[in-house]
């Protein structure tokens, strides 16, 4: 409370002060009523700057606490920094006494203190320019530690401070009491505590073991001086930090999953079910070792967690306060079930610090393809209130369970999450007390689960919906039309999609195309509530795993009419939570195994690969029975027609050398292609991310000119699906018309493909855009933040003899290191600051005057070897300039530039446009600076060296990185294996060019305005001369034209990133497209970890063709058969409880070969 009452006394004090505010009101008569910094606060900013001198911080750092508007006292700067953010900004609101810089709570000397000698220096900021430019050379040694103190005790305004409750109270008392000096005479803030916090965060960031950790205290212990208090083991630094860390969990199990021995069973020494015993059998006096144990870390202190840093508190509400465009989704807070949710309960959506949740599981093995078989099964729990820089991101999601190997656990994964449904249902129903540090408050905590992610397979496992089978669509439930094929002895859903079609389209009445005889008058099947499932479960009487037993002794028998009419294989122990039945989705199909399954299928039936193709002699001799194209059947002398999908040799040849050589993607945007090219007959190793950047780019124009018409716009149409699904932003309207559409478009596929093709991971595309419509974007239902995650677990296994304790404890390390590198001094790099390959510097230039545009003040940075060099040539000189003077966003210059032209039009009456626009490049430089005497005063400084004109010599570089980009110049890049020199410019007309010189323009004077353009060649942007549009929203250029006009120069901030491709063909033709590839800056939406290449949004999606005619179904140029071998695989029908756990086909984003 002593912090509180410091707080009353400061208000006490100011209201008592009549000449306080007086004394300090400089401070906010910034500028002048023409813009200009005042004297008074010029002065004024000195004594500030006197005061904030003075402190222990900034004499032994060089840095101190900015108060500007912007950085708001949160972020440490050099006294250079300082002083511009200031000149520019100003101070942050109400910021009268100065107790980050020195002033503390006393202010028994604040008149004599603003009024020194030291207030009445002079000051003139122009003639004092090396202040603003000095390179910082001071390194940060200030450690924030006891910020993690402060944080919860500073008060906000008026706002009432509390008390912590007891948890946070002896959270904060621990970390205080173990914040003693690393040794006598140490600089202030290096401690024990901030040294181990130190070397943990080290641990984790770089997956070090414990024996290096080791060496390194010992190294610490043998240099430090004598007196130190240094950690001497990993070990102590674990014991020191244990405090920070988060509760984990072990229970018992019974050895065959049945039951946990835990709650009202935690004293049993036998399984209630199979009655093994509970312990191996030891020796006398040695400790009693379980059979089997999970591993279970509780979810509520790790949301606590959330609220006890002021890194995350604030942004916890998120969800709650930011702005939804009409008819947009960037969020799940957007979408149709998160509203529906607090639709139905109100009292839980009117605390926007109540946590919204979802959980995902899957299974992998630590030791790999290779290795023995063993599978192990985290549980993740995710909190979606963040925003969406920050949510999804690893370290916000939460490992909650680790179900031990080696065993599959099955139908048993029930038995496992018992604590953690009890634990949900205590957040719902009671909630926890929580302190919340950004708001100084304690406030009921309570939460909720969203939904479930996982893939296919474990979707039936956390469902009870059996997802192998006839009926293994969760969403057509026992109406399905999925029948057996005779031969192939699979599942197919051919045929099942014309249902979904409005009922009257003329694909339903086409006896011919599809199932032949078959008209198709059935509906589509209604999506069920909660409730009308819940009840339907109970009627067929499927039975909780936990009341049965994990391994189903008791009883033992599938509920009634199960494989007929339904599925359900047993009662999901998510049903005990009171508002599952409310929820609108409950369970994510993954868009992303459901894109590399149909793409997998697809092309391995394109390039007839052996074992994987689906047009295999079972599925030839299953066509007669299914449909009607006697063109296909097997002959009887055994020979089979080439069908019209597959490609030939020459062909194959064609599209795997193009993918070789001429598919190249920007810089961390795709792994290297050419690396999954097999011997030139397939695709092999590509992973999940890879599948998705061919799926969505590549496949909308990649056989275009290989396949014939109809088929490559039934492949297009699909890449062109997936890729408007996932984007960032999803428009409600775009997804409808998604919903409407992809019926027609498994239509299409079906009268070409051959039933076999047609599993229920085809079928599922049907229900993705509902989905989406009640979840938001695809991003925050799909697995591939999961499956990364799942791989740095893996890491973790150092101890391969105790594999899950070695990743809990891996785990837990991490949690608390990265917590405490919240407040590690700003210079120290941790994972989430290091710099990544696209890093543009983060810092924007700034100048000692106020109204410098925008264009002079862009974050950049130049890479690569710098040159000084003359202009090429004078044209190019006057060109840059004038560009620009254009393109400078400031009040003087509109009235210039609309003064000109109508000047212009006063003089030649009736001259066009774009005779104006060349008088403008000719003769506006000339004419402006006759316009504008030299220093006249009516005019800033800027401007006027900014009309003067650049050096002449120019700064040139072959890389340039800014705003997520990574730019080549040609010359830099044609020979790399990424392509980072094409460049789009929105706009009216977008233009597209290749990036040809990076240049750095710098304008003489006292400022030195500095800004980087790029000079690039232009492609003719004239459409259907220059440029095309195809309907699968593919957009192509002409690589023989380029543009009349000279205009080379852009600003650097006005290029986006593009790539150009060449189509794929067998002979080359008079004109030749290049395909224009749209890249997404890395790390706008997130920091470090994004998730796969997704289009910022859609604004529209054309409606599909419609093929009544009938289709070629054979190969016209190919007049050959050819021997089909039985190649196909097993005829048993896949199980998902026996699927093989590997994350091995999973890889950073960001991998990518140069």
């Amino acid at each position: 409370m002593q912090k509180k009452k410091k707080s009353k006394n400061v208000k006490k004090k100011m209201s008592g002060d009549g000449n306080y505010l007086e004394l300090r009101r400089w401070m906010y008569t910034h500028r002048d009523a023409n813009g200009r910094v005042t004297k008074e606060y010029l002065e004024g900013l000195e004594t500030f700057m006197h005061q904030a001198d003075s402190t222990p911080l900034a004499q032994e750092s060089g840095k101190m606490f900015c108060p500007c508007r912007k950085c708001n006292n949160s972020k440490l700067a050099t006294r250079e920094n300082v002083w511009k953010h200031l000149i520019n900004r100003g101070f942050m609101p109400n910021y009268y006494i100065w107790f980050q810089h020195g002033e503390g709570y006393n202010y028994e000397n604040e008149a004599s203190s603003s009024n020194s000698n030291f207030q009445n220096e002079p000051v003139d900021h122009l003639h004092n320019q090396h202040r603003y430019h000095q390179e910082e050379q001071m390194v940060d040694n200030y450690d924030r530690v006891h910020d993690m103190v402060a944080d919860a005790f500073v008060a906000h305004d008026d706002d009432e401070v509390e008390e912590p409750n007891i948890d946070a109270k002896k959270f904060y008392e621990m970390l205080d009491a173990a914040n003693q000096p690393l040794y006598s005479g140490c600089r202030e803030g290096l401690s024990k505590l901030s040294l181990a916090a130190r070397m943990m965060s080290i641990k984790t960031d770089h997956n070090l073991p414990e024996s290096c950790m080791n060496a390194w205290t010992d190294l610490f212990k043998e240099y430090l001086p004598e007196d130190n208090v240094s950690a001497d083991s990993y070990y102590e630094i674990q014991k020191l930090v244990y405090s920070l860390g988060l509760p984990s969990e072990m229970i018992d199990v019974c050895i065959d999953n049945c039951m946990l021995y835990w709650g009202d069973d935690e004293k049993l020494e036998e399984c209630r079910f199979c009655k093994k015993p509970r312990f191996k059998p030891q020796g006398r006096g040695r400790n009693r070792v379980p059979y089997q144990r999970m591993w279970y870390l509780p979810i509520t202190d790790r949301l606590k967690r959330l609220y006890q840093s002021e890194e995350t508190a604030g942004k916890m509400r998120w969800h709650a306060e930011h702005t939804q465009t009409d008819g947009e989704m960037t969020h799940p807070s957007d979408a149709r079930a998160w509203k529906h949710f607090n639709k139905i309960y109100p009292q839980f959506a009117s605390n926007s610090r109540n946590v919204y949740m979802g959980l995902c599981t899957d299974g992998f093995s630590p030791f790999g393809m290779s290795g023995r078989q063993y599978s192990l099964w985290p549980v993740f729990m995710t909190p979606y209130n963040l925003p969406p820089d920050m949510c999804m991101q690893r370290e916000f999601l939460f490992l909650t369970i680790l179900i031990p190997g080696p065993n599959h656990p099955k139908r048993s994964l029930d038995v496992f999450l018992q604590p953690l449904i009890k634990e949900l249902k205590d957040l719902w129903a009671t909630g926890v007390r929580t302190y919340d540090c950004s708001t100084k408050t304690n406030f009921t905590m309570r939460a909720m689960l969203l939904w479930t992610i996982s893939d296919f397979p474990a979707y039936g496992m956390l469902s009870g919906w059996t997802t192998h089978g006839r009926l293994s669509c969760p969403y057509c439930n026992g109406t399905t039309d999925a029948f057996q094929l005779k031969n192939g002895r699979k599942t197919s859903w051919f045929d099942c999609h014309r249902r979904f079609l409005p009922i009257n389209h003329p694909y339903r009445r086409n006896r011919k195309l599809f199932r032949q005889k078959r008209v198709v008058r059935d509906t589509p099947p209604p999506y069920l509530t909660g409730e009308q499932i819940e009840q339907k479960i109970d009627y067929y009487g499927a039975q909780e795993t936990v009341r049965c037993g994990g391994n189903w002794h008791v009883p033992g028998n599938m509920p009634d009419y199960y494989g007929v009419q339904h599925n359900w294989h047993k009662k999901s122990i998510f049903w005990e939570l009171p508002y599952w039945k409310d929820l609108l989705l409950r369970h994510n199909l993954d868009v992303m195994h459901i894109e590399k399954n149909f793409f997998e299928n697809i092309m391995n039936t394109i390039l007839n690969v052996p074992g994987k193709t689906k047009d295999n002699q079972k599925s030839r001799l299953d066509l007669p029975d299914i449909c009607s194209r006697p063109e296909l059947h097997i002959k009887s002398n055994g020979q089979v027609p080439v069908p019209v999908f597959r490609l030939s040799s020459e062909q194959k040849s064609v599209l795997f050398n193009w993918v070789a050589s001429a598919v190249k993607f920007p810089d961390g945007y795709v792994s290297n292609l050419s690396r999954c090219v097999e011997k030139g007959q397939k695709f092999s190793g590509m992973k999940s991310h890879d599948c998705h950047v061919f799926m969505q780019r590549l496949l909308p124009f990649a056989f275009a000119e290989l396949l014939p018409t109809k088929v490559h716009e039934a492949l297009a149409a699909i890449g062109a699906f997936f890729r408007d699904l996932s984007t960032r932003t999803l428009k409600e309207d775009v997804v409808e018309q998604l919903h409407e559409n992809i019926p027609i478009l498994l239509c299409n596929l079906e009268m070409i493909f051959p039933p076999s093709l047609f599993d229920v991971m085809e079928h599922l595309a049907v229900h993705l855009p509902y989905e989406a419509l009640l979840r938001g974007p695809v991003h925050y239902g799909w697995m591939y933040q999961y499956e990364r995650a799942m791989k740095y677990l893996k890491g973790k296994a150092k101890n391969l003899a105790k594999v899950e304790g070695s990743i809990i404890a891996g785990s837990l390390t991490e949690e608390t290191s990265h917590f405490t590198s919240y407040y590690f001094a700003p210079n120290v790099r941790t994972r989430q600051r290091a710099p990544r390959r696209y890093d543009d510097g983060g810092v924007a230039p700034t100048y000692a005057v106020a109204g410098v545009p925008d264009i002079f003040s862009q974050i950049g940075r130049m890479g690569g070897k710098t040159k000084e060099v003359w202009w090429s040539s004078d044209e190019d000189a006057h060109s840059a300039h004038t560009y620009i003077l254009l393109n400078c966003e400031d009040p003087f210059m509109r009235y210039f530039e609309s003064l000109f032209v109508s000047q212009v039009q006063e003089a030649i009456p009736g001259i066009s446009t774009s005779e104006v626009d060349k008088r403008k490049d000719r003769h506006f430089i000339k004419w402006l600076k006759s316009q504008v005497e030299y220093e006249d005063p009516d005019y800033p400084i800027w401007f006027h060296e900014l009309v003067q004109g650049p050096l002449a010599k120019v700064t040139t570089s072959p890389m340039y990185f800014s705003r997520g980009f990574t730019f080549h110049t040609y010359e830099y890049g044609k020979h790399r294996a990424t392509s980072n020199y094409g460049i789009c410019v929105k706009g009216e007309t977008d233009f597209y060019g290749i990036l040809q010189e990076i240049i750095e323009v710098e304008f003489p004077g006292l400022l030195k305005l500095k800004c980087v353009i790029f000079k690039c060649d232009w492609f003719d942007p004239v459409v259907n001369r220059g440029v095309r549009f195809n309907k699968f929203g593919v957009v192509a250029v002409n690589g023989g034209r380029r543009y009349n006009k000279f205009e080379p120069f852009i600003l650097a901030s006005q290029a986006d990133q593009v790539s150009f491709l060449p189509y794929p063909r067998l002979r080359e033709s008079g004109i030749s497209w290049l395909a224009v590839i749209k890249v997404t800056p890395r790390g706008r939406i997130i920091g470090g970890e994004e998730p796969p290449l997704q289009e910022e949004h859609i604004n529209e999606v054309e409606e599909p063709e419609q093929q009544m005619e009938d289709i070629l179904l054979i190969d016209p140029h190919n007049h050959e058969y050819e021997d089909l071998p039985d190649d196909t695989t097993d005829d048993a029908v896949e199980d998902e409880f026996n699927e093989s756990d590997d994350v091995s086909s999973v890889e950073e984003n960001d991998d990518v070969s140069e």
